[in-house]
C-alpha cells in the first residue's frame, strides 16, 4: 500500500466532524440520552464512525509505512503501539476500540445504552490526545 498524505488529512478532518458532534451528545445526562430514541441512534452512528476512523487511519500508516497486516480491529491498536505510532497512554485509552467497533457494527447484544453512552463520554474525554498524537503521525511520516 502507497503511503497518501491526503488521504490521511481526510480522515484527520473528518474525524474532528465526527468528534464536534459527538460532543453534544456526550453533554447530555445519561438520563436525557436514554430518553431520546433518535439521540441514541445518532450516538451510536458516530461513535461507530469514530472508531471506524481510528482504526483505518492508525490502519492505513501500518500497512504504508511498516507493510503491517492486522488480523483483526483491535491488533491495529497494539500494531500501531508496537511501532511507537501511539503513545503508551494514547494505547491505553484506545484498547477495546476494535471490540466496541465489532459491537457497534453488529448490534450484538451486549449493547447497552449505558455502554454506548459511557464509551461517548470516554472518547469525548480523550479527543484532544487522539488529535495531537494523529497530527503528530503526519508530520513525522511524511
Amino acid at each position: 500500500m502507497v503511503f497518501k498524505k491526503e488521504s490521511l488529512l481526510k480522515r484527520l478532518e473528518k474525524l474532528r466532524e465526527y468528534l464536534n458532534d459527538i460532543s453534544e451528545i456526550a453533554n447530555l445526562s445519561l438520563e436525557r440520552y436514554i430518553s431520546d430514541k433518535k439521540t441514541k441512534y445518532m450516538g451510536e452512528r458516530i461513535l461507530f464512525l469514530i472508531c471506524e476512523n481510528i482504526l483505518d487511519f492508525l490502519d492505513h500508516v501500518l500497512a504504508s509505512r511498516f507493510n503491517a497486516i492486522s488480523d483483526n480491529y483491535e491488533d491495529i491498536i497494539t500494531n500501531a503501539f508496537s511501532r511507537a505510532l501511539i503513545s503508551k497512554d494514547l494505547y491505553n485509552l484506545l484498547k477495546g476500540l476494535g471490540g466496541l467497533r465489532n459491537v457497534l457494527a453488529h448490534e450484538y447484544l451486549n449493547l447497552s445504552d449505558e455502554k454506548v453512552y459511557a464509551n461517548i463520554t470516554r472518547i469525548h474525554s480523550i479527543e484532544k490526545d487522539i488529535l495531537r498524537e494523529f497530527e503528530h503521525i503526519i508530520k513525522t511520516q511524511i
